[in-house]
């Protein structure tokens, strides 16, 4: 697992083998939340293509449905824990090369 892109303080986008993950905070104003999700075939074929831009969509319209109540598509998308805790690790180790 490793740290591939990021908008600092927004999200993070990481890559195990094929499948990407998408880690993504979401400022409700009182509390700040993170949600680790697993991308699907079209969402890692549409970064492919067209770079950041589409995680970066993908992020706002994720934070955009939650604004308005709607936690399905993060609650559907969960990673399991051993994925969050590689997710982690590897913030762990790209911010221990980086800083």
């Amino acid at each position: 697992m490793q740290l591939i892109e990021h908008a600092p303080h927004f999200w993070e986008l990481y890559q195990d083998d094929q499948q990407l993950y998408l880690a993504i905070a979401v400022d409700m104003s009182s509390v700040v939340s993170c949600w680790e999700l697993v991308l699907t075939q079209q969402q890692i074929q549409n970064y492919w293509q067209q770079g950041c831009d589409s995680i970066h969509h993908l992020a706002k319209t994720i934070i955009d449905a939650v604004y308005r109540g709607d936690f399905s598509y993060l609650e559907q998308h969960q990673v399991s824990e051993e994925v969050k805790a590689a997710i982690q690790n590897a913030f762990l180790h790209w911010r221990a090369q980086n800083h």
